[in-house]
């Protein structure tokens, strides 16, 4: 299990829980209900679905509008729901910087994922110099970041985005030539926002992400994965940055063959969540409002097999 580095003491957590920017009904003052039971994650998304409009039935005008709030809800839950580790969390972050089109603060990133108060209430139990935390504090907690973060972030991207989501109303007219054109479904779009460029980034995006935190099994490797990295955050990460993994002695050694040290893990994860989600981030804002819409259906996966992060 993954703690933090036991020879540097956290500067955003203490052994009390805190954080700054904090919010949660379960501090003093706040309601409470300590024995509500698990998170229902299968009824929030049937919810999430029933509030999209079936395309079938009605074809949707802005789609991509809707497929961008389909994965925002999602996102949601998968919050609510709270994390196995931090590795999850990280992955989590990530996704977030691709649907909320880079509207969060670079900031944000490290305040929540190098952080021991904020990490123990994310993932339900203790981790570093944080103790468990009751349930319901955790539970309060991740409701309080939803709140105060993440819904605000898929507002703002919701603001930057609906006015470049196509407009389709060929359905409704009444002199249309031929057939009705097909539905749209917002569900079976690949990419994001029915953005290819954003789906090309955000697959870009995880794989540098997934390779950092794995580790390397050479310099040479580390050194191509620093060329990579530039095109996964648009050249948004500074070259110093992108090159400090190689030449800076004390980090490099956590990087390369290193895969089962659980130091070298945590400091791998802490690296991205300071440097490589904030560049993410700038990638994805100075994209949003730059990718062309186009419709793209996604193929059906394969029965037994999965392309999922454990």
């Amino acid at each position: 299990m993954e703690t933090t580095d036991p020879n540097r003491s956290d500067p955003r957590g203490d052994e009390r829980g805190e954080w700054p920017g904090m919010w949660s009904a379960a501090r003093p003052g706040g309601e409470i209900r300590p024995e509500e039971p698990p998170v229902d994650a299968a009824r929030l998304r049937r919810q999430l679905e029933d509030s999209i409009p079936d395309a079938e039935e009605e074809p949707l005008v802005r789609p991509a509008m809707a497929r961008l709030v389909q994965d925002q809800g999602d996102l949601l839950i998968e919050l609510l729901e709270g994390f196995g580790d931090r590795r999850e969390l990280l992955e989590w972050q990530q996704r977030v910087v691709i649907h909320t089109l880079g509207q969060l603060e670079d900031e944000w990133y490290a305040e929540i994922s190098c952080n021991a108060a904020a990490i123990s209430r994310l993932l339900g139990r203790e981790w570093g110099p944080a103790d468990a935390p009751e349930p319901y504090v955790a539970r309060e907690t991740r409701r309080g970041l939803a709140a105060n973060s993440l819904l605000p972030a898929f507002h703002g991207a919701l603001e930057a985005f609906r006015w470049t989501a196509v407009e389709r109303v060929d359905h409704l007219d009444d002199e249309h030539d031929g057939d009705a054109p097909e539905p749209i479904t917002p569900d079976r779009q690949e990419y994001p926002g029915m953005r290819p460029e954003l789906g090309q980034l955000a697959e870009q995006q995880e794989r540098t992400l997934v390779s950092f935190l794995d580790g390397f099994d050479s310099e040479d490797e580390l050194l191509v994965w620093s060329q990579q990295l530039q095109s996964a955050t648009y050249a948004e990460i500074s070259a110093h940055a992108a090159a400090e993994p190689y030449f800076e002695r004390p980090l490099r050694q956590y990087l390369v063959r290193t895969e089962a040290d659980a130091r070298a893990r945590f400091v791998r994860r802490s690296w991205a969540a300071e440097f490589l989600l904030p560049a993410f981030n700038r990638a994805a804002d100075a994209l949003a409002d730059r990718a062309a819409e186009v419709t793209a259906a996604e193929v059906p996966e394969q029965s037994g097999g999965s392309s999922s992060i454990s």
